[in-house]
């Protein structure tokens, strides 16, 4: 796949600062430069999965990148295989394949086992077009590698990155933390707060006939 324009623009962009790597450099464009902001604080863990929901543009990524760049924790993004030369460039790229993925969530887990610190971040509807679910694959990888789950909402209405709380994986099942990301969800109308409301994907399994709250 060639990459898009865009890709190479955003690209070009991080390598250019990438001479300048300090925290409060990338916190300083994100919120004084561009206007951003987080609701509440981040929450204070090493190690945890990030879900992050809705993702409806490319634009996400470019604002994600410069909050991942403005944490303390060494950072990872999940994408699709396709998108592996941007590791390249240096950016955070977890890159997996969306076929013959059994074990992958396992492979993801045990990653954390060689680092101190690691947000791994994941847009859990796996795609910018809606869909009528998301991915459990962040649940899983939680899970296995023993570590906090954080919901994370972008409101491009009020230009706010929205963290809730750590989950514990072990303390809950797949179906009931799906209902919690429901709540948060419905708590910030995020189904609204995308860049392009309208590819906002439905927070159900797969095959599952539970509807989003």
């Amino acid at each position: 796949m060639e990459p898009s324009q865009f890709q190479l623009v955003t690209a070009a962009i991080f390598i250019a600062l990438a001479c300048m790597p300090k925290r409060w450099f990338w916190n300083f464009i994100l919120t004084k430069v561009l206007g951003w902001s987080v609701r509440g604080t981040m929450p204070d863990c090493d190690k945890c999965v990030v879900a992050c929901y809705p993702h409806t543009h490319g634009l996400d990524l470019f604002y994600g990148l410069f909050l991942i760049f403005s944490t303390r924790q060494e950072s990872r993004i999940m994408m699709k295989a396709s998108l592996a030369w941007m590791w390249i460039l240096g950016l955070p790229v977890q890159a997996v394949s969306r076929t013959g993925s059994g074990g992958q969530a396992s492979s993801l887990a045990k990653a954390f086992d060689s680092v101190r610190t690691r947000w791994l971040w994941i847009w859990i509807s796996g795609t910018r077009s809606k869909s009528d679910h998301v991915s459990s694959g962040f649940y899983y990888i939680a899970k296995d590698a023993g570590i906090p789950i954080v919901f994370g909402g972008i409101d491009y209405r009020k230009k706010q990155m929205i963290p809730s709380a750590p989950v514990d994986p072990a303390k809950y099942t797949k179906d009931e933390v799906l209902e919690m990301y429901q709540k948060f969800a419905l708590k910030h109308d995020l189904a609204n707060s995308g860049c392009v409301p309208g590819n906002a994907s439905t927070i159900a399994w797969r095959n599952s006939t539970k509807k989003e709250k």
